[in-house]
């Protein structure tokens, strides 16, 4: 049971040490979709996790790799198809033309690493009552009673 709650402890550990690092370096972002036209690689709700232009994880950017770039006043997540110079062209891979717009390298905010699904949809759940039995209250009273079945042990 202890190496079981160090385990957990761990875990928890470097997943707050990696969001923490995520949300404080100004080379990497997290940004959360709200359109459709990834599908099916990503969906709207999902979380992505973006990298610096050639990066250590992720390369340089070539035809095939996302990227998220600055568009007006929004950010937009498209598949590159091609590269001239310092000109992309994208696609959403939902669409069945490019981007009627060249995209420059300076527009390129980070180029995709990973996605954390539907975690739109995990935030709209956490905000009800069912949630907050099941996520908060739940889970905080089975490690109460753990907790005093092990001070009961010991005495």
């Amino acid at each position: 049971m202890k190496a079981f709650s160090w385990l957990i402890l761990i875990v928890l550990a470097l997943v707050i040490s990696g969001c923490l690092f995520l949300r404080l370096s100004p080379d990497y972002n997290i940004y959360l979709l709200t359109g459709e036209s990834m599908i099916p690689t990503l969906n709207a709700g999902d979380m992505i996790i973006n990298g610096p232009l050639n990066g250590p994880l992720n390369g340089e950017i070539r035809a095939g790799t996302i990227v998220t770039y600055q568009q007006d006043e929004r950010l937009v997540t498209h598949r590159v198809l091609s590269i001239n110079g310092d000109t992309l062209v994208t696609k959403g891979d939902a669409a069945e033309d490019p981007d009627l717009w060249p995209v420059s390298l300076s527009d390129v905010k980070g180029t995709y690493l990973f996605k954390i699904p539907y975690l739109d949809d995990v935030s709209n759940f956490v905000q009800t009552k069912l949630s907050w039995f099941l996520v908060i209250i739940m889970p905080a009273t089975l490690l109460i009673a753990l907790f005093i079945k092990e001070k009961s042990k010991r005495h």
